[in-house]
């Protein structure tokens, strides 16, 4: 049956476990990213800072692949961390492609399409789980796009390192492209989110959830 949970219901879930850390630590490095790409900007020729920036980077992606591996194998796995492990996602996505806008003149708009993106995942996350009892999953197409935001902001990070080493019109000089492919892939991300979930969010009468549908447990988990 559907129904509504509290917010402190989410705080009678383990807390303090190791892959809860790893998702926190990831915003954690959120400024010190910023801090060093500021310090690159001011200082161009001075390459530490740059390195330093796309180091922080990469230990935030490495950080997002170890909190979900971590919590499998140690059996940490709790309804708290597959909200907190988003949510840290959303906050470092967002901050890494606003850098990019700022210092690299990444699409302004395709920042705001994210956000807007963001902004809608956290009211359903949040709606499946206060009003209808449901863990709300993130399918391979929100993946794929936090995945793609790594890349992307990666991209534009490593330009300064290879510049003049190809010609001008490669296509190593248009990160812009990467942009312009996920704002494709969060369409079909929502897209992919608004079927699924359409009827629980605005028809639950309509909606019978079989435990003994393995197809169906599989989409949905009661919490």
């Amino acid at each position: 049956m559907l129904q509504e949970k509290k917010p402190k219901d989410l705080l009678e879930d383990r807390i303090f476990t190791v892959s809860n850390f790893l998702s926190i630590s990831r915003v954690f490095l959120l400024p010190f990213f910023i801090h060093f790409t500021r310090k690159h900007m001011e200082a161009p020729k001075q390459g530490e800072y740059l390195l330093l920036a796309i180091g922080t980077c990469v230990l935030a992606v490495l950080t997002d692949y170890l909190d979900g591996f971590l919590a499998r194998l140690l059996g940490q796995e709790s309804v708290l961390g597959r909200y907190l492990d988003p949510i840290c996602d959303k906050i470092v996505t967002v901050g890494g492609l606003s850098v990019i806008v700022h210092y690299y003149h990444f699409p302004l708009w395709i920042l705001c399409v994210y956000i807007l993106r963001e902004i809608l995942g956290v009211w359903l996350g949040g709606f499946l789980y206060l009003k209808r009892g449901i863990q709300g999953k993130p399918n391979w197409w929100g993946k794929i796009g936090v995945g793609l935001v790594a890349v992307t902001v990666l991209w534009y990070m490593t330009l300064p390192l290879l510049y003049g080493n190809y010609p001008q019109d490669h296509l190593f000089y248009h990160p812009e492209y990467s942009g312009y492919l996920l704002v494709t892939i969060l369409t079909i991300g929502v897209v992919a989110y608004a079927r699924r979930y359409w009827d629980i969010v605005f028809h639950p009468e309509r909606f019978v959830l079989d435990p003994k549908d393995k197809k169906q447990k599989k989409k949905y988990q009661l919490v």
